[in-house]
C-alpha cells in the first residue's frame, strides 16, 4: 500500500497554530499512526489500556463482538489480561471500531471535516461541483497541507484516519496496475501532475469507510499503544562477594523461590540439580509458556468455529491428559469470554504449564539459552564427582520458569505483563508467599514520546508486582552505546537517559554491567544503558558483572554471554541471600531494595552511569 511518511503523521497530530506540541492530545500513541502509516495493509498489533473503571474482560468481549463478522487478513488474538487488551487490527478494524471507543466520534467529526474541506475548495476557487457535496482526494490532501495546525485534536485524528484510508486505496489501485506492492510515501508527490490526477479519480465520501464511519456508543479505551517487542539483555560471583557472605553466613535458600522471567530454562541441567533430593531431582519447579498465551485465550481462539476441537487435541498431546480434559478446561475459559470475565489463573495456569526442561527450539534471530545462562547466574550449582563445576549467587534455590520469549519474532510486552500477573496470583492464592523475587533480563525500548518515564504498561505492572510484595530485577539494557548519523558520517558514541523498559520502574532494582573481575578499573561497561530516567530519576540504582559471565547453556553446555541480561540476576541472588539471612524483609522489597543499594561499593564513577556502584553481598547481608 502507498504509505504516508511519518514525517507528515508528526505533523497533523502536532503542529499548531503556535508551533509544533510536544504532546499528544489524542489516547491514540503517536507511534501507533506512525504504525499504520507504513504498515503496507498489514495489522498492527496493539495493546489497549481500558477506561479506569472498565474490566479488560468486558473491553475485549466488546471489540470481539465488534469484529467477529468482519474478514481479517490474520487472527486478530484479541486477547484481555488485568489492565489491557492485546488485538492484532487492520487500518479498517483500528478507525471502524478501535477509534470510537476512545471517544472519537468518527461519523460526526468526519462530516464536519468534510464540510471544512468544501468550504476550503470553494475559497480556492474550485470550479466543478462535487457530486452528492463529496471532495475529491486532491481537495483533501491539498487542505491538510494548507489548513491542519487549525484543526481540534479530534478533527486531527479523523484528518489522518482518511488520508490513510486514501493512501491505501490509491497503493491497492498502483499496486495491481504495476505489480509493485512496495511502499511509497505519496504525500510528498501530491502536487505532481500524475499524483494530482490520481487523486483527483477518488471521491471522499463515506464510501471510503466501507459504509458509514464507526460511530460512538461507549467510550472504553483509555490509551491505545503499540504491543512492544521484548529484547533478551544479553570468577563473577566473588566480585561481588556472593562466595564469601555464602561462606560467613551459611545462607540457606531453599526455602526460597525466584521467577526467571525470560527464555526458559534447561530444567534437566546439571546445573539446575537437588542434591539433596537426588535421583536428578532439579530445582526447578514449574514451568509455564507465557509466549503461548496470547493465541490460546484469544477471543477469536476460544469463541471461533471449531477452534476448541483442535486447541483441545493439541494441548492433550503437550500435557499428556485426555482430550475430554482439555476441551472441559478451555470450555470454562470460553465461558469466562462469553460473559466477559476475566480469566480464572487457576484454569489457565494448567493450560500454561509445559514440562520443566522442554525447551522449545530455537526461533530466528533469538539467543540459544539466554534463560537457562541468566538462570544458572542466580542459582546454578554443578557438581561432577562432589566436585564444583560452576556455582551460581544461591546455589540450592529454588526456580519458577516463565517463558516470555518464545520461537516467533512477535514476542511481545503482553506475555511479560501477563506473566508478572500470574507471579501476583500465585501469592494471593495461600498465606504465604509462593514466588519470593522476579528476574526480567529482557528490555523493550522506551517510547518517550507516548508514555511518561516508568509508566508503562510494563512498568506498571512491575509496580503492581512490586507492591504486592515481590521483588523485582530488571537489567538496564544495553543501548549505552550508539552510532549517530551526522554531517559528516557516522558516529559512535555513548547514549545518557537509555534505560530500558521495565527499568524505567521506580520500584524494581535496576541493575547495570561492569566487568566480571575488574569492575574499580574498568567502571561501567561500555554497552550498559545509562542514566537518568527520562523524568530525571537516578538509575541504574547499581551495578552487577555483566561482562563475559560464565553460565550454563542448554543440552549440558557451558559458555559466556555478555550484557545487563547477566548483571541483574547477580542482585537477583543477593536479594535471595538477603531474605534467606534475614526472613522479616520477605514480602518487603522496599526495604531489600534500599539494604542492598546503601551497602554497594562506590566505583567512582557518575551516578547516572553506575547507579550506586558494585553490588556486595557480604556488606548488605552485614547491615541488617
Amino acid at each position: 500500500m502507498a504509505i504516508i511518511t511519518e514525517e507528515l503523521v508528526r505533523d497533523i497530530l502536532l503542529n499548531g497554530r503556535g508551533g509544533p506540541r510536544l504532546l499528544n492530545e489524542s489516547p491514540v500513541q503517536v507511534d501507533v499512526w506512525a504504525r499504520f502509516a507504513a504498515a503496507d495493509s498489514e495489522p498492527v498489533d496493539l495493546l489497549l489500556t481500558p477506561m479506569e473503571a472498565t474490566p479488560a474482560a468486558r473491553l475485549a468481549q466488546t471489540l470481539y463482538r465488534a469484529l467477529v463478522e468482519l474478514p481479517a487478513i490474520e487472527p486478530r488474538h484479541i486477547a484481555p489480561l488485568e489492565g489491557a487488551v492485546a488485538a492484532r487490527v487492520s487500518l479498517d478494524d483500528f478507525i471502524g471500531q478501535i477509534l470510537p471507543l476512545t471517544g472519537l466520534d468518527v461519523a460526526a467529526r468526519f462530516e464536519e471535516l468534510i464540510t471544512l474541506v468544501l468550504a476550503a475548495r470553494a475559497l480556492d476557487g474550485g470550479r466543478d461541483t462535487p457530486p452528492e457535496g463529496m471532495p475529491t482526494a486532491y481537495d483533501l490532501f491539498r487542505y491538510a497541507d494548507k489548513h491542519r495546525q487549525a484543526l481540534t485534536p479530534d478533527l486531527r485524528a479523523t484528518l489522518l484516519a482518511v488520508l490513510l484510508r486514501v493512501a491505501q486505496r490509491i497503493g491497492d489501485a498502483d499496486g495491481e496496475e504495476t505489480g509493485d506492492d512496495r511502499p511509497r510515501p505519496i504525500i510528498l508527490d501530491f502536487r505532481r501532475a500524475r499524483s494530482r490526477a490520481a487523486l483527483r479519480e477518488i471521491w471522499v465520501g463515506p464510501e471510503l469507510f466501507g459504509g458509514r464511519p464507526g460511530r460512538v456508543d461507549e467510550v472504553l479505551v483509555w490509551r491505545v499503544a503499540l504491543n512492544r517487542t521484548v529484547y533478551p539483555m544479553g570468577v563473577s560471583v566473588e566480585t561481588i562477594k556472593a562466595d564469601a557472605a555464602q561462606r560467613v553466613f551459611d545462607v540457606d535458600c531453599r526455602s526460597l523461590t525466584w521467577a526467571v522471567i525470560d527464555s526458559g530454562i534447561d530444567a534437566a541441567h546439571p546445573a539446575f540439580r537437588d542434591h539433596d533430593a537426588g535421583n536428578f531431582a532439579t530445582r526447578v519447579d514449574k514451568a509455564f509458556d507465557f509466549s503461548a498465551l496470547r493465541e490460546l485465550v484469544s477471543f477469536d481462539s476460544l469463541l471461533g468455529p471449531g477452534q476448541l476441537d483442535t486447541k483441545a487435541e493439541a494441548i492433550a498431546a503437550k500435557l499428556m491428559v485426555s482430550e475430554i480434559e482439555a476441551r472441559a478446561w478451555l470450555e470454562e475459559l470460553r465461558a469466562d469470554a462469553l460473559a466477559g470475565r476475566p480469566y480464572d489463573w487457576e484454569r489457565l495456569s494448567k493450560l500454561l504449564e509445559v514440562p520443566v526442561g522442554d525447551l522449545p527450539p530455537v526461533g530466528a534471530g533469538q539467543p540459544d539459552g539466554h534463560g537457562t545462562h541468566v538462570a544458572g547466574v542466580l542459582a546454578g550449582d554443578w557438581r561432577e564427582d562432589d566436585q564444583s563445576v560452576y556455582r551460581g549467587v544461591c546455589h540450592n534455590i529454588r526456580l519458577y520458569d516463565l517463558r516470555v520469549l518464545g520461537t516467533a519474532s512477535r514476542d511481545t510486552e503482553f506475555g511479560v505483563i501477563a506473566a508478572l500477573e500470574f507471579v501476583r496470583w500465585l501469592n494471593r492464592r495461600n498465606r504465604f508467599i509462593t514466588v519470593h523475587g522476579a528476574n526480567l533480563s529482557i528490555g523493550l525500548v522506551h517510547d518517550m514520546a507516548n508514555f511518561a518515564c516508568g509508566r508503562t504498561p510494563v512498568c506498571m505492572a512491575c509496580e503492581a508486582t512490586v507492591a504486592s510484595g515481590v521483588t523485582v530485577v530488571a537489567a538496564a539494557g544495553n543501548w549505552g552505546a550508539q552510532t549517530y548519523r551526522t554531517a559528516k558520517g557516522d558516529y559512535s558514541g555513548y547514549a545518557q537517559a537509555s534505560i530500558a523498559d521495565p527499568g524505567n520502574a521506580a520500584s524494581v532494582i535496576t541493575v547495570g554491567a561492569t566487568h566480571r573481575e575488574r569492575p574499580h578499573e574498568y567502571g561501567v561497561s561500555f554497552f550498559s544503558s545509562r542514566g537518568p530516567t527520562g523524568d530525571g530519576r537516578i538509575k541504574p540504582d547499581l551495578v552487577a558483572p555483566g561482562e563475559r559471565i560464565d553460565g550454563p547453556l542448554p543440552n549440558l553446555g557451558f559458555g559466556r554471554l555478555d550484557g545487563t541480561s547477566m548483571a541483574a540476576p547477580h542482585v537477583s541472588g543477593v536479594a535471595a541471600l538477603l531474605m534467606a539471612r534475614h526472613p522479616e524483609m520477605v514480602g518487603d522489597p522496599a526495604r531489600v531494595k534500599s539494604v542492598i543499594v546503601a551497602t554497594a561499593t562506590d566505583l567512582g564513577r557518575e551516578r547516572y552511569f553506575q547507579g550506586a556502584g558494585l553490588v556486595d553481598a557480604l556488606r548488605a547481608l552485614q547491615a541488617v
